[in-house]
């Protein structure tokens, strides 16, 4: 009956996450890390009070239990900067993301850069 628990985790997630036409059809990137998949997104991030972040997009991660992380991200000279909660960072080259299966059909632009 373990066994079946972190299954069900992970498909709860799949159904919550990429059910979701919203977040689905806003994929622009996944990225397998550290035993987790990395998504980022064409949304912007909003703060805890709800408040957009200026530059900063939206991402998130799923680990292979089930369990999602929120976290967001900004793309600066090919690089992809991650915050994360509690303010952890961490920094992978645009190169290492790729489209998911079916991002065919996105028609959402590559990944916004910040402009100096």
């Amino acid at each position: 009956m373990n066994l079946l628990r972190p299954t069900f985790k992970i498909l709860l997630a799949s159904i919550c996450l990429l059910g979701n036409q919203m977040a689905q059809g806003a994929i622009i990137g996944q990225m397998p890390a550290h035993g987790d998949i990395l998504y980022i997104t064409a949304q912007p991030c909003t703060s805890e009070t709800g408040r957009i972040e200026p530059n900063w997009f939206f991402s998130y991660s799923v680990s292979a239990t089930g369990s999602v992380s929120r976290s967001c991200y900004v793309r600066y000279n090919d690089q992809i900067w991650i915050r994360g909660p509690f303010g952890a960072e961490a920094t992978y080259p645009m190169s290492y993301f790729a489209k998911p299966t079916g991002a065919a059909d996105n028609k959402s632009d590559p990944a916004p850069e910040v402009k100096q």
